[in-house]
């Protein structure tokens, strides 16, 4: 018996490992509107094609993590989970509606800047990031959904313009 109980852990610690990739269609986001919000965060509202807060179990019959919006600030278009972009801006997406065929979500966002050291630059460092925006005319964004098992699935690119990141950041 204890030689079965050894195969099934090992078996077990084996698949531990092992993660699929999810059926989920490709989802298209599109920008609706992008302010500042009462916290003072910025604010994307978006829809997708795709029901992000369901979406792992609508097409594989598995629970999810909340889905994130992630934003490249840098260039930096490494949208993966062995990697982080130094310089974002990220936020949990939540469901606004739900028509049919494009469900409404909204993100707001927290602004992180690691620099070349290591450290960090406080939250929301605007000051930091205004050249950053300047230099581009849009940021590229992408949302993340985790759930246990899976990999990562990462939606089509939004693209946010510079000018509306700029324009509604506090002076």
């Amino acid at each position: 018996m204890s030689q079965l109980r050894s195969v099934i852990g090992f078996t077990i610690l084996l698949c531990a490992g092992c993660t699929k990739t999810a059926n989920i269609p490709p989802a298209d986001l599109t920008l609706t509107s992008f302010e500042r919000g009462a916290s003072h965060l910025l604010t994307a509202r978006f829809s997708s094609t795709v029901d992000l807060q369901n979406a792992f179990n609508d097409y594989e019959k598995s629970n999810q993590l909340s889905p994130t919006l992630i934003c490249s600030l840098n260039r930096d278009l490494d949208f993966s989970s062995e990697h982080t972009i130094d310089i974002r801006a990220e936020g949990r997406v939540t469901a606004v509606s739900e028509p049919q065929p494009h469900h409404m979500f909204s993100s707001e966002l927290v602004f992180y800047y690691t620099q070349p050291n290591g450290t960090q630059r406080d939250l929301n460092d605007y000051d930091a990031i205004r050249p950053l925006l300047a230099s581009q005319a849009a940021i590229p964004c992408k949302v993340r959904i985790t759930a246990y098992g899976y990999e990562a699935y990462y939606t089509n690119t939004l693209l946010i313009p510079s000018r509306l990141l700029t324009e509604q950041m506090p002076r």
